[in-house]
């Protein structure tokens, strides 16, 4: 018998050793060349997992690496074991939950090697025939959260919204162009329409009637939606009309372009004129979702019914406007324990 033949019978020989205690069973699997494990536990299945697919491999590495493999074996068994219906019924959703609960708790680098120990049992699981479906393709390891941002007052909101007036740069129709300015910041502070739906918005949009203001317009996916509008808004919507007039500017368009008639400014240009705005007075590189996030923000943290925000904001599932509601409970919960 050469050396790599004794190595091999001494590394099964500690890896059965490698168990919390030698159950027959376990034992029984082990001298089969096909491991047949329909009959054991889930405990039982991550012991021999740990003996025969991991305790070989990492039997030669430093204490501490051992510890923290031995610790990630740990939180799935005990994730398995707490969150779903056992190791055999596992489905994809399960999976889910686990990389979430993971992201949540623990350094990238932690979640990482968590994520890879998941993968190999569950390939471990599928190469042994235990599962039909090789379940460790759903694993994959996903980007930390962004953090929640601070909170922001209408206030603050409000003086970026003000500062739009303040990004013209030009004199040739300066007053002109400020007053369109400060009257797309209001538009996106008090409505909180998509930049896309701001760009195509015109005047034959706006409607007064001596019940409510308003404008009403084809959003994505082509659906007409009503958004109310403040006294402030409509003023300065009026303001520009008539100023229009007064300098001779045709354009259907609120967002127009004073160089192309009849066409709006381009995206590009309005994240600018946001980007110089927000610098005035945050040091955040702000775009202009970043008012429709506010908007939606604000009206359920006023307790609006979530139905009622999704129809304003035009989501097509209530479950995007759910999201919010949800950054903003881990916003408190998080401000509550610092």
């Amino acid at each position: 018998m050469n050396e790599k033949e004794m190595n091999e019978i001494v590394i099964r020989e500690e890896a059965t050793l490698a168990f919390a205690d030698s159950r027959e069973k376990l034992l029984a699997v082990l001298e089969n060349d096909h491991l047949n494990m329909e009959a054991l536990s889930d405990l039982e299945i991550f012991e021999l997992f740990w003996a025969t697919e991991l305790f070989p491999i990492y039997s030669a590495k430093s204490p501490h690496t051992k510890r923290a493999y031995k610790q990630d074996i740990d939180y799935i068994l005990r994730f398995f074991v707490t969150k779903t219906q056992g190791v055999k019924q596992l489905t994809i959703l399960n999976l889910h939950e686990y990389l979430k609960d993971v992201h949540d708790q623990y350094a990238p680098r932690t979640v990482k090697r968590r994520n890879a120990m998941l993968r190999r049992f569950l390939r471990f699981l599928h190469v042994n025939d235990y599962h039909a479906r090789d379940l460790s393709l759903q694993v994959k390891d996903q980007m930390k959260p962004e953090p929640l941002r601070r909170e922001i007052d209408f206030d603050e909101m409000e003086a970026i919204a003000l500062a739009f007036r303040h990004t013209v740069k030009q004199k040739k129709h300066r007053e002109l162009l400020q007053l369109r300015n400060e009257s797309m910041g209001y538009l996106l502070l008090t409505t909180g329409i998509r930049a896309s739906e701001l760009l195509a918005l015109q005047f034959s949009h706006v409607h007064e009637t001596p019940s409510m203001n308003y404008i009403e317009f084809k959003g994505k996916r082509g659906k007409w939606r009503r958004i109310p509008l403040s006294q402030k808004t409509i003023y300065l919507i009026y303001r520009l009309k008539q100023l229009m007039k007064i300098e001779g500017v045709t354009n259907p368009h609120i967002c127009f372009n004073i160089r192309i008639e009849g066409t709006p400014i381009s995206y590009e240009a309005l994240r600018l004129i946001v980007r110089a705005a927000s610098a005035q007075l945050t040091s955040q590189n702000n775009s202009p979702h970043w008012f429709r996030r506010f908007f939606i923000t604000k009206l359920l943290s006023n307790g609006i019914p979530l139905y009622e925000v999704m129809k304003l904001s035009g989501h097509q599932s209530i479950n995007t406007t759910n999201s919010y509601l949800q950054d903003i409970k881990k916003y408190y919960s998080k401000s509550h324990f610092e």
